[in-house]
């Protein structure tokens, strides 16, 4: 008789099985739609190839994304998708929708796999060597299928415009940076803390707001790390650069103070690698010029660009300020931010946000919340911060967390609401809902507690699927293009 998998195996092939169904999930509903600006990334790596930062000049390239500097075009795009583009220059026009896709593919394989290996880590750290109960790989399988077919990764994938591709890429690096930090704080290694700094640097320069969450959980994390108190609870003791722990602390020496460095240099370089960017394309290491994009320009969309006009003008030429933060931060958490359909999936966005005071915003899509459209994860959230503040062990993920919550600063002063910026909320979400799964398979609670959080994930995971096809209908509007602005699907009020 063969004997049974090893608790790794069966964990393993859970992992596996849910994830492979939620990329499929993904991979079924972005191949079915169109790649508004899928030439963006493409054109800016040929730009590199040939010693320049402008774009062609097409309006088929940028449209109305373009930023328009002494004549040159430019985006304000992050690099890193663009980087990926590189080897596959010398490829026709007809490939960028396909590089597009299989970007938001990769993004979309690496956001489960981080996911699963940061959850392996978490249970490891909350309970070293238990034995799987029959219920986990279920537990396992079921997360991970939420994670990618069930949340603001499956809306993402809805639609291949490049706004989508860089918050998935986004999440993708934050959650992956979350790992890598983890697991340094588990067995300090050099080669660990440069995995920080990559992953740290990819965030940064996909999604900026998510990518400098990362750097000031890395920051946060360092920091503790650094200072002899508190070492003990940010990072085991271990023999450097081994991965195996001993009784010594790792507080001084030539071992400590270079993985003090590398982690140094995972929160300066991600911030460089951006103003370097920025500051080749505008001029200044941090400012959008946002008086010199196209579709800022009076003339050039008609009533179009009203809204960005009278935005621009009530906020002395910016589009963030703290008066945006009363409807923002009310219409991400109310809890009635979804609407009954009686059409297949049932489900469709609420009306638009009741805009608190005399703020003037420049967009107002319809957009869901965390607890209407993520309430599976909302609900393991509350309990991984009960676990955190109770659980020495998991110190180290406090960074991630209170370095992501930062990082949605972004989304809450600018001038626009909108369903896909819930993805600047995810990371922290889903590593304190890693740490709520791994609690409640833990402590094994009654079954009716067991049932109800499934069934809050469940209904949480039908929703999110629903509105990613519903963001997938025809609009009663032209549909985007790479000269028009890319609208939310309006449905009716």
């Amino acid at each position: 008789m063969a004997s049974p998998p090893s608790p790794d195996a069966r964990l393993t092939r859970a992992a596996w099985i849910g994830s492979s169904a939620a990329w499929l999930v993904g991979a079924l509903l972005i191949t079915r739609t169109s790649q508004p600006f899928a030439g963006i990334h493409p054109a800016q790596a040929s730009a590199w190839l040939h010693g320049r930062w402008d774009l062609p000049s097409r309006p088929d390239v940028l449209g109305l994304e373009a930023f328009v500097i002494d004549g040159r075009r430019h985006t304000y795009f992050g690099i890193w998708p663009s980087l990926l583009r590189v080897p596959f220059a010398a490829l026709p026009d007809s490939w960028d929708g396909r590089l597009a896709i299989a970007s938001m593919l990769l993004a979309s394989g690496l956001l489960l796999w981080f996911s699963a290996r940061l959850s392996w880590a978490v249970r490891d750290a909350l309970r070293p060597g238990a034995p799987v109960g029959r219920a986990e790989p279920w537990a396992v399988a079921g997360f991970q299928l939420l994670v990618g077919a069930g949340s603001i990764a499956t809306f993402l994938m809805s639609r291949g415009v490049v706004y989508h591709e860089m918050e998935l890429w986004g999440i993708a690096g934050a959650v992956a940076t979350a790992d890598a930090l983890f697991r340094f704080a588990r067995a300090p290694s050099t080669r660990g803390a440069a995995w920080v700094a990559v992953w740290a640097a990819i965030t940064t320069t996909s999604r900026i707001s998510v990518g400098l969450g990362a750097v000031a959980g890395v920051a946060l994390f360092t920091a503790g790390y650094a200072w002899p108190r508190t070492r003990a609870r940010f990072a085991a003791p271990s023999q450097p650069d081994s991965g195996r722990t001993d009784s010594r602390q790792p507080d001084s020496g030539r071992d400590f103070r270079r993985h003090l460095a590398v982690l140094a240099a995972a929160v300066i370089v991600p911030v460089v690698l951006h103003a370097g960017a920025n500051t080749a394309r505008f001029g200044s290491p941090t400012r959008l010029p946002l008086d010199h994009q196209v579709f800022s320009d009076p003339d050039g969309f008609g009533t179009l660009n009203d809204a960005r006009e009278a935005a621009l003008a009530a906020n002395d030429g910016s589009l963030f300020g703290l008066q945006y933060v009363p409807t923002t931060l009310w219409q991400y958490l109310r809890p009635d931010a979804i609407r009954v359909d009686d059409r297949a999936p049932f489900v469709a966005f609420p009306p638009r946000a009741h805009v608190f005071g005399d703020a003037v915003f420049d967009t107002l899509d319809r957009s869901s919340s965390l607890p209407a459209s993520l309430p599976g994860f909302v609900v393991l959230g509350l309990v991984g911060v009960v676990a955190l503040v109770r659980r020495p062990a998991l110190t180290a993920v406090w960074g991630p967390v209170v370095g992501g919550a930062l990082g949605t600063s972004f989304v809450l002063t600018i001038a626009f609401v909108s369903h896909r910026y819930l993805a600047d909320f995810f990371p922290p979400l889903l590593v304190l809902a890693i740490v709520g799964m791994q609690v409640l398979v833990a402590r094994r609670r009654s079954r009716a507690v067991l049932a109800g959080v499934v069934a809050i994930c469940v209904a949480g995971g039908a929703i999110s699927f629903g509105l990613a096809r519903v963001f997938q209908r025809p609009c009663g509007v032209p549909p985007p293009s790479p000269s028009g602005p890319v609208l939310q699907c309006p449905d009716a009020e």
